[in-house]
């Protein structure tokens, strides 16, 4: 695997390995992204006809976002046939292609709507972001070839709110890599366990951001509740975010380091392979919230994908994905309480799932089929 230096918080394995596939069908791809230092990733194998450009940004937002897109402006001068934007950089990139295809009737232009804007932070940050997300779909609207959003549900939600034409819209979920998250033995997860002090506890994990707004110190404080209760549980957080020094200090202030331990961050892939292959079950306690009511989870269809059975929130965005499947247990609400309980009615039912049908679930959000997807709608569009 190759390593590459990237920034964790700008970093999405999903768009790379959805743009690699691409490549793998006989495109040659270009990925230009940011990074904040000089972390290393390691990424997954790529194709010859991939190329990865990182592009080094000072801070997130808003006048690093401006050097960014100046930088990237070195990299766009090529023969392209389609283009890919987000809502971030639609407005500095859009002139540029809508340019060259009056010129030449080249690119195509599509954008990609990831999410709403969530966890925006202060009011100022948060007007720049929204307005940002208003005036690209806005323009976008008058002026791409395609919109995908993540899931039905974001797109309908964007239709109506901002009229878009129907033949415009379309989907692109997240995807995962199921040659790499395989259920398969694999050894390491043993010694994994025996590091971690594993024994016989039922082992929970929760892996992705650790941020305030998804439910994971109420998480932490459910594991509470069940050592009181002589649950005999622990819970692992394979992640980084701002929450994680705060969870680290509830940790210790409540004594519960032998119930929840807080991991990572982990930049190669195959340790969070690793991490899902020890746990018993993975939870993703996103509350039902207006940020999250409509996304599409990476983390759920990694979890399907190694064939683990999931504790979930009873949102609209995880419905999509799993529906009535005997795959997961639906949390009643995301208070500690109700998490703790719902950990507790798992325990009392998890002979009755069948965790097998899990990668049946996750291979309608395989790589290889969003390729395909997103290279019928390239050639549509450049056909039309």
């Amino acid at each position: 695997m190759k390593s590459t230096s990237i920034d964790r918080e700008l970093f999405s394995l999903s768009n790379i390995v959805q743009l690699v596939g691409l490549a793998k069908r006989g495109h040659s791809v270009t990925m230009i992204t940011g990074r904040i230092g000089n972390t290393r990733v390691t990424l997954p194998p790529l194709s010859p006809s991939f190329r990865l450009v990182t592009i080094l940004r000072r801070q997130l937002m808003p006048l690093s976002l401006l050097v960014f897109e100046l930088k990237a402006f070195f990299h766009i001068f090529l023969p392209l046939d389609c283009v890919i934007l987000d809502v971030n950089t639609l407005p500095a990139f859009l002139p540029v292609f809508l340019l060259r295809r009056l010129l030449s009737g080249r690119p195509v232009v599509f954008l990609r709507v990831e999410s709403n804007p969530v966890e925006t932070g202060g009011r100022l940050r948060s007007l720049l972001i929204s307005s940002l997300d208003e005036f690209s779909v806005t323009a976008a609207k008058l002026l791409c070839d395609r919109i995908f959003f993540i899931s039905p549900m974001m797109a309908e939600l964007y239709s109506k709110r901002f009229g878009l034409p129907p033949e415009k819209v379309r989907v692109w979920p997240s995807s995962v890599d199921t040659s790499v998250f395989d259920p398969r033995d694999r050894s390491t997860s043993e010694s994994l366990r025996r590091e971690l002090g594993i024994s016989n506890q039922m082992v929970v994990l929760y892996h992705g951001s650790l941020t305030k707004a998804r439910g994971i110190m109420e998480t932490v404080k459910a594991f509470k509740i069940l050592e009181e209760e002589s649950a005999n549980v622990m819970l692992i957080l394979l992640g980084y975010g701002p929450l994680r020094e705060d969870i680290q200090r509830y940790v210790r202030a409540n004594h519960l380091e032998r119930t929840v331990q807080v991991r990572g961050p982990a930049y190669n892939v195959a340790e969070v392979v690793d991490y899902i292959a020890l746990s018993d079950v993975g939870i993703v306690p996103l509350p039902d919230h207006p940020w999250w009511r409509y996304q599409c989870a990476i983390k759920i269809l990694e979890l399907l994908a190694m064939n683990k059975p999931l504790l979930v929130s009873d949102i609209p965005a995880n419905r999509s994905i799993i529906g009535d499947a005997p795959v997961a247990s639906y949390l009643s609400g995301t208070s500690p309480r109700e998490i703790a309980d719902g950990i507790r009615h798992f325990l009392s039912i998890k002979n009755s799932f069948d965790p097998a049908l899990g990668r049946e679930i996750a291979a309608k959000f395989s790589v290889d089929r969003i390729a395909a997807m997103l290279e019928q709608e390239i050639i549509s569009a450049i056909h039309s």
